[in-house]
């Protein structure tokens, strides 16, 4: 199975892959209780993978299941990695790790409404919906998760948004603008093009 999101287009239907492939993971919907706990001991400062946090930690190898999607998802990212950006995806996974322990589900089965609730419309819906730690840098992060890991496209839901760089960030700005080519039946030798 692969997570992918559909969009129309008049008189056609294009399906957008992502290419993080569910099948290659565990993808049970409920949290299991050992998960709970562990997330709970590990602790904000391993959860962040913060300088100090221990990656030996047992409870890592109760959470492998969740945290290998996270940051499979994190490293398909067409992003320049700085340690900025590498901060903002760690804690992004360290929300949705939190998260999961609130809800007793698993980022797989998340709904629209759930990932929706947890990025907010805008910064100040964010801000109430997650720890006071995760600034604004770990949004379109939370929204890149949301698309490659639960098919989220209810982008709408999230206010004013840069849905162009999460596009460029998740299938590559090249792709991104040729696909927006074929779609306009444009060439690089349009004269819309050359403006």
């Amino acid at each position: 199975m692969t997570v992918t999101a559909t969009t129309e287009e008049p008189g056609s239907h294009r399906r957008r892959q992502s290419p993080i492939y569910a099948d290659r993971y565990d993808t049970t919907a409920a949290l299991r209780a050992r998960e709970k706990e562990a997330i709970t001991e590990l602790g904000l400062d391993n959860l962040r993978r913060l300088a100090r946090h221990d990656p030996t930690a047992r409870g890592w190898r109760q959470v492998r299941r969740l945290v290998r999607p996270l940051d499979d998802a994190a490293a398909a990212l067409r992003v320049p990695v700085t340690s900025h950006r590498r901060r903002a995806t760690l804690d992004a996974t360290a929300v949705v790790l939190l998260h999961c322990a609130q809800t007793g589900r698993v980022f797989w089965s998340w709904t629209e409404q759930q990932w929706a609730g947890l990025i907010g419309a805008d910064s100040r819906e964010f801000r109430a919906a997650v720890p006071g730690w995760a600034d604004d840098a770990v949004r379109p992060y939370l929204a890149a998760h949301a698309f490659l890991l639960g098919g989220f496209t209810a982008f709408y839901r999230l206010g004013s948004f840069s849905r162009l760089t999460l596009a460029w960030n998740i299938f590559g700005r090249e792709r991104v603008i040729m696909t927006a080519k074929s779609n306009w039946s444009l060439s690089t030798h349009s004269p819309v093009c050359r403006l």
